[in-house]
C-alpha cells in the first residue's frame, strides 16, 4: 500500500514538472501594443545602442522547403519552424503564443480554447549562443504544431513571442492554416485593355466545389483575396464572381483584377564577409560606438528611366539566410551595417525607404534613407545577418500604407500571386481557410 502511494506521488510530481517546463505564464494576446502583422518590437537605430536586446533575421519556414509560403494543411503533419536571434550577450526568457485572425488580418471572435488544442503558451527551451562572432547574439527556434499544441480551426494565425519576465511582446510573424475544400485554377496574363498592357498584370481564376459544402451564396459567403509576392500591403480584396454556374464560380474581369507588375528585385550576396559578393562594394572591420562590427557598402543604385523591361533572377523581394565558408549559419552567420546608397534627386515631399521582406514589407524610421546634398544621393542603413537579399526602394506617405514603388512597371515582370477562399457564413463566428492557389507570371517574360 505505502509502495503504491509513494509510487502516485512520485508520478504527480513527474506530471506537475512536466507541466511547468512546458506552460508558460500567459500573456494578454488583446494587449493594445500588440500588431497582428509582421513585425519586430523595440528595435532602435545602430547608434542607439546596436539592436541590442531586438529580436533580428526572424523567419518562419515550412520545414520541407524553406522558401515554401507559410501556409500548412490542418490536421496534417506539416509543420512551420520559426528563427530569431536577439543581439544579447545573455539568455533570456521567451515564450511563444498564438491568435487566429478573420480575412483581414483584426482578431477573430473565437477564444484561445476554440482554435488551440493544448495549453495555449509555451516556453522556447531551443537556443544557442552565437560562436566566433563579432556581434554576440542568441538564437531561437521552435517548431509548431507539436505534441503539446495544435490547431483546431483553419484561417489566418500570428504567432507570438514574448518576454515571459518582463511580460513584453518581442515579435509577431503572420501564417495560415488551410483546408482542402475547394479547387481553385488561376490564370496570369497580359491585360486585356490596351492602357494597362505594358505595365499590369491580370489574373483570372475559377473555383470549383462550393455546392458540396452547401454554399448558396458565394457573393457574401465567400471572402476571396489575391496577393502579390507574400506581400500584405499588395493585395486586392472583395472579389466578387463575375459568373455562377451549377459548381463552378467564375472571376474573370477586365481591368479590375490586375495588379502593377512593378519591377525584378535589386539583390546583394553577403554570405562571406571575406570575399566581396554580389553588388557588394566593400566589407570591413570597424569601430562603430565602441562595438567592433562587419562594415558593408552595396554599389551605388540607379534607377533606370529607360522604360524598356531588364530580366534578373530574383526571390521576388524575399532573403535567404546563408553562410558560405560552411559554417552554420544559425550561430555563426555574423551581422553586419549595410549601406545602402541611391543615386537620385531630392524628391520634394516624399521619403524613400528600403523595402522587402528584409524590412518585415513594413516601413521602418530604421529603413529610411537620407539625402546628401553633397554627393547629391540618398543614403541608408541596415543591420543584417549574412545571407542573400532581395530588396527595392519605395516612397510612402505620412500614414505610411500608401507604399509606391519607383522602380518602374512592367507587365513581363515575374512574380507571384495567391488567391486565398475563405468561407464566411452568416452563423459562422470565425473565417475558415477552404482554398488556396498559387500561379507566377512567369510565362509573359
Amino acid at each position: 500500500m505505502n509502495f503504491m502511494i509513494t509510487k502516485c506521488i512520485t508520478l504527480n510530481i513527474l506530471f506537475m514538472t512536466s507541466i511547468f517546463i512546458i506552460k508558460a505564464q500567459s500573456f494578454d494576446i488583446y494587449n493594445n501594443t500588440i500588431q497582428l502583422n509582421d513585425m519586430n518590437y523595440n528595435i532602435n537605430t545602430f547608434a542607439e545602442g546596436a539592436y541590442y536586446g531586438a529580436a533580428q533575421s526572424v523567419k518562419i519556414e515550412n520545414t520541407s522547403n524553406e522558401l515554401l509560403d507559410p501556409i500548412i494543411k490542418l490536421n496534417s503533419s506539416e509543420q512551420l519552424k520559426l528563427t530569431f536571434d536577439i543581439i544579447n550577450n545573455e539568455a533570456m526568457t521567451y515564450a511563444y503564443t498564438f491568435i487566429h485572425c478573420d480575412h483581414n488580418w483584426d482578431y477573430s471572435n473565437i477564444t484561445q480554447s476554440e482554435y488551440l488544442e493544448g495549453f495555449f503558451d509555451h516556453y522556447i527551451n531551443d537556443y544557442e549562443y552565437s560562436f566566433n562572432t563579432l556581434s554576440p547574439y542568441i538564437h531561437y527556434e521552435f517548431i509548431f504544431p507539436n505534441q503539446d499544441i495544435q490547431f483546431k480551426k483553419s484561417g489566418n494565425y500570428v504567432v507570438l513571442v514574448y518576454d515571459s519576465d518582463n511580460n513584453i511582446p518581442i515579435l509577431t510573424k503572420r501564417f495560415m492554416v488551410q483546408e482542402e475544400l475547394l479547387s481553385v485554377s488561376m490564370n496570369v496574363k497580359i491585360p486585356i485593355l490596351a492602357q494597362d498592357r505594358k505595365n499590369k498584370q491580370e489574373i483570372d481564376f475559377y473555383i470549383e466545389g462550393h455546392k458540396q459544402l452547401n454554399i448558396t451564396d458565394p457573393n457574401n459567403e465567400l471572402e476571396v483575396i489575391i496577393q502579390k509576392n507574400d506581400n500584405w500591403n499588395d493585395v486586392i480584396t472583395n472579389c466578387k464572381p463575375s459568373f455562377i454556374s451549377n459548381n463552378l464560380l467564375e472571376y474573370d474581369y477586365q481591368g479590375s483584377l490586375s495588379f502593377l507588375g512593378g519591377n525584378e528585385y535589386r539583390d546583394f550576396d553577403i554570405k562571406s564577409l571575406r570575399y566581396l559578393g554580389k553588388n557588394i562594394k566593400s566589407a570591413e572591420q570597424k569601430n562603430i560606438q565602441g562595438n567592433p562590427i562587419y562594415y558593408v557598402e552595396i554599389i551605388e543604385d540607379y534607377i533606370d528611366n529607360s522604360n524598356h523591361y531588364e530580366f534578373k533572377y530574383d526571390l521576388n523581394g524575399k532573403y535567404i539566410l546563408s553562410v558560405s565558408e560552411t559554417k552554420n549559419k544559425d550561430t555563426e552567420g555574423d551581422y553586419a551595417l549595410v549601406k545602402f546608397t541611391l543615386q537620385l534627386n531630392r524628391m520634394i515631399n516624399q521619403s524613400i525607404y528600403i523595402y522587402g521582406e528584409l524590412t518585415n514589407w513594413n516601413i521602418l524610421n530604421t529603413a529610411k534613407m537620407i539625402y546628401n546634398e553633397q554627393e547629391k544621393n540618398y543614403y541608408g542603413f541596415l543591420y543584417l545577418k549574412q545571407g542573400y537579399y532581395n530588396y527595392q526602394y519605395v516612397t510612402a506617405d505620412t500614414t505610411k500604407k500608401n507604399i509606391v514603388s519607383i522602380e518602374g512597371d512592367y507587365s513581363e515582370t515575374r512574380n507571384q500571386y495567391s488567391v486565398y477562399i475563405y468561407h464566411t457564413p452568416l452563423w459562422s463566428d470565425y473565417d475558415r481557410l477552404i482554398g488556396v492557389a498559387k500561379s507566377t507570371s512567369n510565362a509573359l517574360n
